[in-house]
């Protein structure tokens, strides 16, 4: 998957630069605008998530607002995914906005977010989780690009139970092994029903397993 980052700096006419815009116009046609999925970030923000690419905002400029667009271009490029898929990332930054506040809300203090997102196209899969991992982030909260694991034997017995009883079990798990301690908040999105087209999600905490939707 290819992350393409662009500034928008108000202060373009002091660096003299010209910024990489992904919008259509003489370098992109609409179709390659459609193929990219964008978020916008402060330049602040930018710069925690990409180090090595975003450079820190420059403190004599610290009045004047700057920002990032991050875009990952599409594996599949827009009309060739299954329809379920489309509809779910059509609406994934309202769907994932709601989420990501619901769960903020409770799990307040200084905790280590996790994410993960449980949807059977792995592709998929990685942009909902990279969005929740945006928006939390986008609220101030300190996330991780990490994510627990549990040994084979609960995987193999998780994967022959339901959903609804799956989840909270894997909870108790991580928190039984460590995988998540009391400083960690784990949020996980996914599909119920592989026939539906809206994510549902929970949150665990303390090996405590909640459902957000």
């Amino acid at each position: 998957m290819e992350t393409l980052l662009a500034f928008f700096l108000v202060q373009i006419a002091v660096s003299g630069g010209q910024p990489y815009d992904p919008a259509p116009g003489v370098w992109n046609d609409k179709s390659e605008a459609r193929n990219l999925d964008c978020s916008r970030v402060s330049q602040q923000r930018a710069h925690e998530l990409h180090p090595g690419e975003i450079p820190a905002p420059l403190a004599r400029l610290a009045n004047q607002e700057s920002e990032a667009l991050i875009c990952t271009r599409l594996i599949m490029r827009n009309g060739e995914r299954p329809e379920r898929d489309e509809v779910i990332l059509a609406s994934l930054r309202k769907s994932v906005g709601e989420i990501a506040e619901v769960a903020s809300a409770l799990g307040p203090g200084k905790l280590t977010w996790h994410v993960d997102a449980f949807y059977p196209q792995p592709e998929v899969a990685a942009k909902i989780s990279v969005a929740a991992r945006i928006e939390l982030a986008e609220q101030g909260r300190r996330v991780s690009d990490k994510v627990p694991v549990l040994a084979a034997g609960d995987i193999a017995v998780l994967g022959r139970m339901a959903p609804k009883e799956a989840y909270p079990l894997a909870c108790k798990r991580y928190f039984a092994q460590r995988a998540l301690g009391e400083n960690d908040a784990f949020l996980g999105i996914m599909l119920i029903d592989a026939r539906e087209t809206q994510l549902h999600a929970g949150l665990c905490l303390n090996g405590e397993w909640r459902w957000l939707r």
